[in-house]
């Protein structure tokens, strides 16, 4: 098949009316409550702890790029949609409740070093500290995970340090100047809505002049953020959303992620905790009163929203993630989405219900999950001088391939033949089933030929349903893994 090449980024023509896209290709219109794209592995051999720290301490990670990620599940409110592990924080003794979490984190990291011969020689180009609610923490605790991160591994000059929080998190700006100050030098902040009756319903604790405070905040600093805003929610309308996407604009907000609601049951997966949405009684109960927007009504709010996005010049890169020109390097993608989506480099996660992965060897992935326990962790930290993993995943052949072709789609990178073939073996131009489905993509306007033919890029339609290909196509029919497959824990 002849496709015209040409550079990246490009200007191209973007379906205005995703309802007619969906038409186009009914084998993507996935429903509300089975929407989750699958960032990790119920499928594969499956690894006990012992096997699994085993393969860990094996890895070949000396020297390689590596992302790190720890996780703190604690939140000041639950939010009605929110299925990751997460927890309460406790409204008294505060203090000891932080200092507790942190001891935990640092030890279980510490734990790592000194087990994994190769851990404290990958390189950490990029660190993340999510939640839950992470900035919950206090700058002086965080500045002992920091600290400790620095001492114990090798962090690259520029590594990335994010962090992650919400509106009230930083409407102090004292607080976000000392974030700054201990070396946080990206932001995250779930706004999700600026509509007050929307953040009502889903038990969101802060208001819109809140989130506008905490945008002044931020960009205060100079530092790159996020600003994270989700669809599909109950309450919302195509208008009030058009009118979100307004706001962050006129802000200058420099990259902006929008998320469709995914109401997938995460906790059968064995990656999270329930969602009060997740629980059947509650979930008919919304259905019942119509709360739940249409299909169709949901993606009239993403219409609207990139009009927005591509109105104004964001670019988006990865796939849901829109950034104003010059907001980043190397491609303008975050440092975070580069090491873990577009390099899918060995993530090391640390936290209750962490998972990362071992990559880049020998043609397979190994998948690591830690207990999702919150209290479990706890005290399995407390009391153990071993690593707290529940389980893990090896996933070898097409499995390993698939997921890692996901990862790249959603980084909206190029995704580069030459690559696949020396990382997995494979010809993605030629060996089967990968022909097919490029060839069945680029037909439909979905991804275009770029490199002088040596890499495949999503389009911007491609881009407004990238979940919906990166399953259908990329996960079912390359890895062979199924929703049904997904959505349970084997």
């Amino acid at each position: 098949m002849n496709v015209r090449a040409c550079d990246f980024p490009e200007t191209i023509e973007y379906e205005p009316n995703l309802g007619a896209l969906l038409d186009r290709h009914p084998e993507l219109q996935i429903e509300r409550d089975d929407y989750n794209i699958n960032v990790t592995a119920n499928y594969g051999e499956r690894l006990e702890p012992d096997a699994l720290f085993e393969r860990y301490k094996q890895h070949p990670g000396q020297g390689k790029p590596a992302h790190l990620y720890y996780h703190f599940p604690l939140c000041e409110y639950i939010c009605h949609f929110c299925n990751y592990v997460k927890q309460l924080a406790s409204p008294t003794s505060r203090d000891a409740q932080l200092d507790r979490w942190t001891d935990a984190l640092i030890k279980e990291s510490t734990l790592y070093a000194q087990q994994v011969p190769w851990i404290t020689g990958a390189l950490i180009e990029s660190f993340y500290i999510g939640g839950g609610t992470a900035a919950v923490l206090t700058p002086a605790h965080l500045k002992r995970i920091l600290d400790h991160v620095r001492s114990t591994f090798h962090v690259t000059p520029e590594c990335e340090l994010n962090i992650e929080g919400n509106p009230d998190n930083f409407c102090d700006i004292d607080k976000v100047r000392a974030l700054s100050d201990i070396g946080f030098n990206r932001f995250s902040v779930g706004v999700q809505s600026f509509t007050p009756e929307v953040n009502q319903f889903t038990n969101r604790g802060h208001t819109p002049d809140m989130s506008r405070q905490a945008i002044l905040n931020l960009r205060s600093t100079g530092l790159p953020f996020n600003v994270d805003m989700m669809f599909g929610l109950p309450h919302q309308t195509p208008e009030t959303v058009s009118e979100d996407l307004r706001t962050l604009v006129e802000l200058r907000v420099p990259t902006i992620t929008i998320y469709r609601l995914r109401n997938a049951d995460r906790q059968s997966m064995g990656i999270g905790n329930r969602a009060v949405w997740n629980v059947p009684k509650v979930r008919n109960r919304l259905v019942e009163q119509g709360l739940f927007p249409t299909l169709g009504a949901t993606y009239e709010m993403r219409e609207r929203a990139v009009e927005h996005l591509v109105r104004n010049g964001y670019q988006p890169s990865p796939c849901g993630w829109w950034s104003l020109p010059g907001t980043y390097r190397d491609g303008n993608i975050p440092r975070v989405s580069r090491n873990k989506w577009q390099r899918f480099d060995t993530m090391l996660a640390f936290g209750p219900g962490a998972y990362g992965w071992l990559a880049g060897a020998n043609q397979s992935v190994i998948q690591t999950h830690n207990g999702s326990d919150i209290s479990g962790y706890l005290h399995h930290m407390e009391s153990s001088d071993t690593p707290p993993l529940a389980f893990g995943r090896l996933l070898t052949g097409n499995q390993a391939v698939g997921t890692a072709l996901g990862f790249a789609y959603k980084s909206r990178q190029p995704i580069e033949i030459d690559r696949f073939k020396r990382e997995y073996g494979v010809d993605l131009a030629e060996d089967e089933p990968f022909k097919t489905v490029f060839s069945e993509l680029l037909t439909k306007g979905l991804i275009r030929s770029t490199d002088n033919g040596n890499a495949f890029l999503p389009t911007l339609n491609g881009e407004a349903l990238h979940e919906e290909i990166i399953s259908v196509y990329l996960h079912e029919r390359i890895g062979s893994f199924t929703a049904a497959v997904c959505n349970k824990v084997a």
